[in-house]
């Protein structure tokens, strides 16, 4: 794929993303183009002025009060943790891209989660329409299912952007939707770059924000609750991930990105947590820009084409019993954090890798080192046999855990 970087950066036009997307005006489903160029290079720059080293420390530490209460009040009761991931993921977030965090009992942060992934699950399954375009023209609620929710999603975007657009200051960006606003602006102003200002549209700037919250906190949520699961079912690896906590970090305070470094076993299970899940088996599909050549065969222009992310986390030639949940598959044989295996994609490839990697990964560190440093996850006694790595039977979400419970004790 890597030699075939720009041959392979397009994406299929299926008719449910461009609905979703406003006509392809967002850097997920777009195709590989100038605006989406543009669009992208304006959320690396996002990331790395509001969510690299202390600031996106600062942006996990907090959400910590709020994750603290809710875990205070479940326990020692059979507890679910899917929502309190949700929650302070959307926060984190929130504040990242718009300055804002919430309660977790507020009822528009709650009804926006599942109205998104409500809006992710029906884009994900797609429509007829997306492998039979004549299909477009036929009166069925799929369409229009998508065109709802995705109009519902856009009047919570809405007001954010009116609301930093009355307050700019345009010598300072608070957050990424200041960020884009400034870029607009200053497109507007010049008269070289008019003709870029019709790529920074509003519905550009939306449909941009919305990008950062659907593609990077749906994946990093099912990942921590893999981890949770995992950490259940592997008590021996949990115990040793909290001794590691405790010579390196200790109780006196929270973890931040700089002790990745120095707690290569946490940072291996977490590695081996994203393998052993890979909760997008394909990845999100590409498609071929130009007619191309490849291993021989001549793939047409527009061809939709796969990344097997499963077959490769799974390789018997490149993973030593890769069915098995090892965090030694991430470690050499002096205990330190090894260099990953080329098999190992779970962010993609070439041009349309994960814009948000970085961040996902400090994202899932900081949390789930802080969980373990206080909290430690057990099986609900009347349940102890079951199996919580079981998944759910029809979803376009991937390998998605079916809802499970468990017990939290304070350390």
């Amino acid at each position: 794929m890597l030699k075939y970087d720009v041959e392979f950066s397009g994406r299929p036009q299926f008719y449910s993303a461009e609905i979703a997307s406003d006509g392809f005006k967002d850097i997920v489903f777009s195709n590989y183009s100038d605006t989406w160029k543009l669009h992208r290079k304006l959320a690396h720059s996002a990331f790395r002025k509001f969510a690299t080293g202390h600031k996106l420390d600062e942006l996990v530490h907090g959400v910590i009060p709020q994750v603290q209460q809710m875990l205070k009040e479940n326990i020692g009761k059979p507890f679910d943790p899917k929502l309190m991931i949700t929650l302070t993921l959307y926060n984190v977030f929130s504040k990242m891209c718009f300055s804002e965090s919430y309660d977790f009992s507020d009822p528009r942060m709650l009804g926006y989660i599942t109205m998104s992934q409500e809006l992710a699950e029906k884009v994900g399954f797609g429509l007829v329409a997306d492998y039979f375009p004549w299909a477009r023209f036929l009166s069925y609620n799929g369409a229009s299912y998508i065109q709802r929710m995705k109009q519902k999603y856009m009047e919570w975007t809405s007001p954010q952007l009116q609301r930093h657009r009355e307050t700019l200051d345009p010598n300072e960006a608070r957050d990424f939707c200041d960020l884009m606003l400034l870029a607009q602006m200053e497109a507007m102003d010049s008269e070289e770059d008019r003709k870029i200002s019709q790529n920074l549209s509003d519905i550009h700037l939306k449909q941009t924000v919305n990008d950062i919250f659907l593609a990077g906190i749906e994946t990093s949520m099912q990942r921590l609750y893999w981890a949770i699961a995992l950490m259940t079912e592997y008590p021996d690896v949990q115990a040793k991930i909290q001794g590691e906590i405790e010579v390196e970090i200790g109780r006196g305070r929270h973890p931040v990105i700089k002790d990745r470094g120095n707690l290569p076993y946490t940072e291996a299970t977490l590695y081996e947590m994203i393998r052993y899940s890979t909760v997008g088996p394909v990845g999100v599909p590409h498609a071929t820009m130009v007619d191309t050549k490849f291993r021989g065969y001549l793939i047409p222009k527009g061809t939709t084409v796969l990344l097997n992310q499963y077959s490769m986390h799974f390789d018997e030639r490149e993973w030593t019993d890769p069915h098995s949940f090892r965090p030694e598959h991430f470690l050499d044989e002096s205990g330190t954090t090894r260099l990953h295996p080329s098999s190992f994609q779970p962010f993609g490839t070439g041009r349309r890798s994960c814009l948000g990697e970085a961040v996902a990964k400090a994202d899932l560190f900081l949390i789930f080192t802080w969980l373990l440093q206080n909290y430690t996850f057990r099986k609900v006694p009347e349940y102890s046999e079951e199996n919580l790595l079981k998944l759910l039977p029809e979803t376009a979400a991937g390998r998605v855990l079916q809802n499970y419970k468990i017990l939290i004790e304070e350390r």
